[in-house]
């Protein structure tokens, strides 16, 4: 599990070219979004520079552009498919942001956290340099009205993501594993406060590759103890803690998963396609279990017509 960078720049191409390009990339690298050019003086749009780092189910995108703005509206919160939070470094520069009903300015050496689901403007007035970490949302929940880290937390976590990509290429296996969750529970202590501790490292790096093989029909307690390297006792002890078990845990999110393409793709694939590519053998089986938790059928929300409920997985 090597830490990979790609990279893209628009600065060699027309200005005319420059935003559907840099919409095209940062769709591809970040998620779904709508940009326009946006500069204080009107002028065209300067060209961006984007370097992509992955780690495991953690990405890292560095970015260097110019006046600029965009959103998240339902055309794009529609078009996503991954369950993250992202967190904006701007390292310098400043972004404007709208976010649940809130106007903020993100200044340099600030951060922002964000979520998949929710509806996002932004603006930047000037030249920006920003990082954006995209994490599983298993790994790091959402906070309430926590958005906002200054420069002390948000220094803290950019020094360890600085050294992770300074030293890409020699971090594999369980050392680029454990600088992604040195920096996730940096971040995780900050949003918490003085609310309560950040959640066990363990339960993150479970709970990340419960989404991240879904649909692996295979996915047992014993395989899931294995892949983290954790007994199937201790296992066991760190969904108990939550009031969960391993096997409900994983049932839950792969009907959750279901639910969102039923919802997303509607009747362009069938209940029987969307119940295999989430890990259940049979289509009986997923359907009992799906109208148990969100009380209507697979193929009544395929279709449009139901309004499901939240269930628990136990």
């Amino acid at each position: 599990m090597a830490l990979t960078a790609e990279r893209w720049s628009t600065a060699a191409l027309p200005e005319p070219d420059r935003v559907d390009a840099l919409r095209e990339i940062v769709s591809a690298t970040h998620l779904p979004w709508a940009l326009t050019p946006a500069g204080d003086d009107g002028g065209p749009p300067v060209g961006a520079e984007l370097t992509r780092y992955r780690l495991g189910d953690v990405s890292l995108v560095d970015c260097r552009c110019g006046p600029c703005a965009g959103r998240r509206g339902r055309p794009q919160l529609a078009a996503t498919d991954d369950d993250v939070v992202g967190v904006l470094f701007v390292r310098s520069g400043r972004e404007e942001v709208e976010l649940a009903g809130r106007r903020l300015v993100v200044p340099a050496g600030s951060a922002l956290v964000w979520h998949a689901d929710e509806a996002v403007r932004f603006r930047v007035p000037g030249p920006l340099h920003k990082q954006t970490l995209l994490v599983p949302r298993t790994r790091l929940p959402l906070p309430g009205d926590r958005r906002l880290l200054g420069p002390a937390a948000a220094g803290l976590v950019t020094g360890v993501l600085s050294a992770a990509v300074a030293g890409a290429g020699r971090l594999d296996g369980r050392l680029g594993a454990t600088v992604a969750d040195a920096a996730i529970d940096l971040l995780a202590a900050a949003l918490a406060g003085d609310d309560g501790p950040a959640d066990d490292a363990t339960w993150r790096r479970v709970t990340a590759h419960v989404d991240a093989h879904l649909g692996d029909p295979g996915l047992t307690p014993e395989a899931l103890a294995a892949a983290v390297w954790v007994s199937v006792r201790s296992l066991y002890g760190v969904f108990a803690a939550r009031g969960l078990t391993p096997a409900g845990y994983v049932r839950r999110r792969r009907l959750e998963a279901a639910r969102r393409e039923l919802q997303r793709r509607g009747t362009a694939v069938t209940v029987a396609e969307v119940a295999h590519r989430w890990g259940f053998r049979e289509q009986a089986t997923f359907s009992r279990g799906f109208r148990a938790a969100f009380g209507s059928t697979p193929d009544q929300v395929r279709r449009g017509g139901a309004q499901t409920r939240t269930g628990t997985a136990r």
